[in-house]
């Protein structure tokens, strides 16, 4: 394969104590019932207004949920890293790629200037080639777009990519752009769900997507 490209949240970074924290604070401010951490497992994975949704009442209505999207973002801002790591093995794998020549890219549902500045705190020594996140005016994954997009800018058909990621979204989005899914054990989700999804591959530690690219 010639180019990998990465989720971000649940795949290179375990950011869900620093998104639990943020969210329940503002839904303390807007008097809302807040989560236990493990419930955000299952509210992230698909951008933040989604989030917001995940852990707002059902029946809120959109203007509300809407000041609470603004709020969690401004909130979010300054609690970026706090409590937010790459996993362990991470940088090896990555080191390894690196000897290896391999071409990187990273592709997140989280908003587009949170994501960079994940990778500028988290990553700054290694090289990958294009980094996006969510933006307006491109439809989020699971839509190939992106990642379609990045493979074109990088001079790569997209049957020689692996996208590799923590949820069905992205083992959706490989499928939906005719690329190799990896998923990954260790991330927010569930094996089970992985392979419900049609992962073709599990990654139980980060060193094993080294060995699949080798096989």
């Amino acid at each position: 394969m010639k180019l990998l490209i990465f989720d971000l949240d649940g795949t290179l970074i375990n950011s869900l104590l620093d998104i639990a924290i943020s969210m329940n604070k503002v839904l303390e401010k807007h008097n809302y019932p807040t989560h236990d951490t493990t419930e955000y497992n299952y509210f992230v994975g698909d951008g933040a207004l989604v989030l917001v949704k995940n852990a707002m009442p059902k029946d809120s209505k959109e203007k509300d949920i809407e000041k609470v999207l603004k709020s969690f973002i401004e909130i979010y801002e300054q609690n970026t890293h706090n409590n937010t790591f790459a996993y362990e093995g991470i940088y090896e794998m990555l080191e390894n790629l690196e000897n290896k020549e391999i071409k990187k890219a990273i592709l997140s549902n989280k908003p587009h200037k949170f994501t960079l500045k994940y990778v500028e705190n988290l990553f700054n020594n290694f090289d990958f080639q294009e980094v996006h996140g969510q933006k307006i005016d491109v439809p989020k994954k699971p839509d190939p777009t992106m990642a379609i997009e990045i493979a074109t800018k990088l001079n790569t058909k997209c049957e020689d990519v692996v996208f590799i990621g923590d949820t069905a979204t992205d083992i959706k989005t490989a499928k939906n752009a005719n690329m190799k899914s990896i998923g990954v054990a260790w991330g927010f989700r569930s094996v089970e769900e992985l392979k419900a999804a049609g992962a073709d591959f599990i990654a139980y530690k980060p060193m094993d997507i080294v060995k699949y690219l080798s096989s």
